[in-house]
C-alpha cells in the first residue's frame, strides 16, 4: 500500500482564489497597458436631493467593457464636471489632469458644451447638457493645474419684460 500525502483543502482554496484575483486584475487593464478608470462625485446643497456623478473610461452597464469600446474610439476618459449658476453667469468647472491647454478642444451651442482633450498619456470626452442657454462668444475659459473653467454669460434674449396693466 502506498501512501500518497492529501492536498490541504485550504491550498487548493487559496489556489483559486489566488487565480480569481488575478483574472480580475488581469481584466483591469486595456491591451495597450492603460488602466480602467472610474469614481464618483455626490454633491448636495441645502434640502436638494444630492447629485451624483461618474467619471472614468469604465461602462458599468457592460462590465468589464470600457466606454472606448461603445462609442469613443480613443479610450477618452469622462472628466469630473461641477455646473455652478451664478446670477449673471454659467460656471463650468472641468477636472483634466495630465493636458496641456493646447490640447484642450471646446465647442459650444448654447445648449451644450462639447469638450475634448489629448495628449501623449491622457485622453478626456465629455457632452455636456448646459442646465441653461447660454451665449457662446461670451465663453472664457482658463485651464490651470489640470482644471479647466469656462464661464459663459446667459442668452437672454428670449426674455421679455410683460407690462401690468
Amino acid at each position: 500500500m502506498s501512501f500518497r500525502p492529501r492536498k490541504n483543502p485550504m491550498d487548493e482554496i487559496f489556489e483559486e482564489m489566488n487565480e480569481i484575483i488575478q483574472g480580475m486584475l488581469d481584466s483591469r487593464i486595456i491591451p495597450d497597458g492603460k488602466p480602467h478608470v472610474w469614481g464618483f462625485s455626490m454633491t448636495q446643497i441645502g434640502d436638494q436631493p444630492p447629485e451624483i456623478q461618474e467619471f472614468g473610461n469604465m461602462n458599468l452597464k457592460h462590465p468589464g467593457v470600457i466606454e472606448a469600446d461603445l462609442s469613443d474610439k480613443y479610450g477618452a476618459r469622462k472628466p469630473l464636471i461641477d455646473i455652478m449658476e451664478a446670477e449673471d453667469k454659467l460656471h463650468v468647472v472641468v477636472e483634466m489632469p495630465g493636458v496641456n491647454k493646447e490640447d484642450i478642444n471646446l465647442d459650444s451651442n448654447g445648449t451644450t458644451l462639447d469638450i475634448k482633450a489629448s495628449s501623449e498619456d491622457r485622453k478626456y470626452s465629455e457632452h455636456v447638457e448646459l442646465p441653461a442657454r447660454v451665449l457662446p462668444d461670451s465663453a472664457k475659459a482658463t485651464y490651470n493645474n489640470g482644471v479647466l473653467e469656462v464661464i459663459f454669460q446667459y442668452d437672454t434674449s428670449d426674455k421679455k419684460s410683460i407690462k401690468l396693466e
